[in-house]
């Protein structure tokens, strides 16, 4: 259950952000481009980032923890 709502949290933002950066590109008209598309594809990207972060201060918190508890 908690997967699926992070799942479906990921699909919202992500669409989102697309739906922006499309209407942005009708509202130019623009049209689909190079830079649109590259767009497109950082906005399903994204989110990945904010996760590596997160899992990264995750493992340094629990090495740290690790590292100052007696042997």
């Amino acid at each position: 259950m908690f997967e699926a709502a992070i799942v479906l949290l990921y699909g919202l933002v992500a669409a989102a952000a697309m739906a922006v950066t499309m209407l942005e590109g009708w509202a130019n008209h623009d049209g689909l481009t190079l830079h649109r598309l590259a767009g497109l594809i950082a906005c399903l990207l994204w989110p990945l980032t904010l996760l590596l972060f997160i899992l990264h201060a995750s493992v340094v918190r629990l090495l740290t923890r690790l590292s100052r508890s007696p042997a």
